[in-house]
């Protein structure tokens, strides 16, 4: 006996209701702003700061975001 093989396809998108589909195009789009905007601040920075802050040092700076 062979055993059996199955596949999975999806040809068609999921439906959402329209208020899935409202919160899945305002996330879309603040991503979008979000990669498209130059002033962040280096992963490793922001880092540093938040365990400063987990650390009890609450008056730490915070760091300075990058100039566009």
């Amino acid at each position: 006996m062979r055993p059996l093989r199955y596949t999975f396809s999806m040809s068609h998108a999921p439906l959402l209701s329209d208020e899935d589909a409202a919160e899945a195009e305002a996330l879309r789009a603040a991503v979008a702003e979000a990669l498209a905007d130059r002033r962040s601040v280096p992963h490793a920075e922001m880092r540093a700061w938040l365990l400063r802050i987990a650390n009890g040092e609450f008056d730490a700076p915070p760091p300075v975001p990058r100039p566009e």
